[in-house]
């Protein structure tokens, strides 16, 4: 298991952190999330082959918050 690190810009809340959470648990490999918006980071659990840009893209890809590793 790895542990990779995002940062993530526009979460401002609980409810922030949750869409966060929703949308990395998704990407296939990817075991826990856990966003925390007040120091503005997703420390994501994978298992497999998963990348940060994919990962990244996920957060991206909700068009809310803006993630780079």
């Amino acid at each position: 298991m790895t542990q990779v690190e995002l940062k993530v810009k526009g979460m401002t809340c609980p409810h922030c952190e949750m869409r966060v959470r929703k949308a990395l648990e998704a990407v296939s490999g990817v075991d826990s999330a856990k966003p925390d918006h007040k120091k503005g980071v997703a420390v994501v659990e994978v298992s497999g082959d998963v990348s940060a840009e994919t990962l990244t893209k996920a957060v991206n890809d909700t068009g809310l918050y803006e993630a780079t590793a």
